[in-house]
């Protein structure tokens, strides 16, 4: 018997782990498969336009009394929502020539022009693109042409797929001036630009 022992020892403990084997413990699984990124974009668009200069004034030849505007449509096709501001705004101004009104009226400049110094340019956000100025449309800026500021962080929420306008009335009223702006120009350039975020 004692020949035996060892040998059946062993066969019990190869049992015992075959028996071990045969049952599991308790188990859970779940996944996180497929897992995928994709960035958002801001596209901006300018009445109509992607990538191309649109201007929107040209207009001449002028005198007091007129009132020219345009409305800027300023669309986001992008799949976020943007912040709209104006940016790198510019006046370059022509005297072009000094006839004889403008010499009798004082006028000795001979690079800079008056035009943008009695021609007054309201700016605002535009809500209803309607081209005029509603209820709860806020100015930004009224003054002279020639007092434009380089920028204006207006932070207009456009949503991804939406619009908004910005207009500008030129008015010319009756100055002083006017006669020392004949002839002269100027030129305006504005830049647009929509931001992820709020003061970009």
């Amino acid at each position: 018997m004692k020949k035996w022992f060892p040998i059946l020892a062993s066969l019990a403990v190869i049992a015992a782990l075959v028996g071990i084997g045969a049952f599991a413990w308790f188990s859970d699984v779940e996944t996180s498969n497929d897992n995928s990124f994709t960035a958002g974009s801001l596209d901006l668009v300018l009445d109509g336009n992607n990538g191309t200069n649109v201007v929107k004034w040209t207009v001449g030849p002028m005198k007091p009394g007129n009132q020219p505007k345009g409305t800027f449509k300023l669309e986001n096709k992008g799949t976020l929502t943007g912040y709209l501001d104006l940016e790198n705004i510019t006046v370059t101004s022509a005297e072009n020539e000094i006839i004889e009104p403008e010499a009798n009226a004082g006028d000795v400049t001979d690079t800079i022009g008056e035009l943008q110094d009695v021609l007054n340019l309201r700016l605002f956000y535009d809500a209803d693109c309607d081209g005029w100025i509603g209820t709860g449309e806020t100015v930004f800026f009224n003054d002279k042409v020639g007092t434009i500021a380089a920028s204006y962080d207006q932070n207009i929420p456009i949503s991804a797929g939406g619009y908004t306008c910005i207009t500008g009335i030129y008015d010319w009223w009756s100055t002083p001036d006017d006669n020392k702006a004949m002839t002269d120009a100027f030129e305006l350039d504005i830049t647009f630009e929509l931001g992820q975020t709020t003061g970009q």
